[in-house]
């Protein structure tokens, strides 16, 4: 189930006109109204472990028309990274909005109902202020519009 939005279109009580600001784990995010946020990735934080390091994560889940995905992880590692480190050689250099990260897209097919959808999805992965972000998203463009 989803909060943040209702996929009826001209409703006023849910129909957030401008992206709305969203803070994971201390850093904020700029959504735009069209995605719905899953109710159950609110409150998603646990301790993991990155590069023998124990971090706190953080992680929110969006949909767009049940098929289209954004997924934000914000790691809490405490201290500087460089995000290379985390490159398995699958990703490649990149800077978005004058963010430098590292990027690499895939093909991926997901269902709703008896519809599939193959398409792309998007991984831009950056570390800032000793935060590592991984975001996943079936649109690029959508990753600009997010971060700053």
């Amino acid at each position: 189930m989803y909060h943040g939005g209702d996929p009826v279109p001209g409703s006023s009580k849910y129909h957030l006109p401008e992206p709305r600001n969203v803070e994971i784990n201390g850093v904020n995010f700029s959504v735009s109204w069209g995605f719905l946020e899953d109710e159950n990735s609110s409150n998603i934080s646990y301790y993991d472990e990155i590069l023998n390091h124990k971090v706190l994560k953080e992680q929110r889940t969006f949909h767009q028309n049940d098929i289209l995905l954004l997924d934000i992880c914000v790691y809490d590692y405490g201290e500087d990274i460089d995000i290379n480190l985390l490159n398995d050689g699958t990703y490649h250099d990149k800077s978005i909005n004058g963010v430098k990260g590292i990027f690499r897209n895939e093909t991926v097919t997901t269902s709703s109902g008896m519809v599939k959808n193959t398409h792309q999805r998007y991984y831009f992965n950056y570390a800032e202020d000793g935060k590592i972000v991984m975001i996943q998203c079936d649109k690029l463009n959508t990753i600009g519009e997010i971060i700053s």
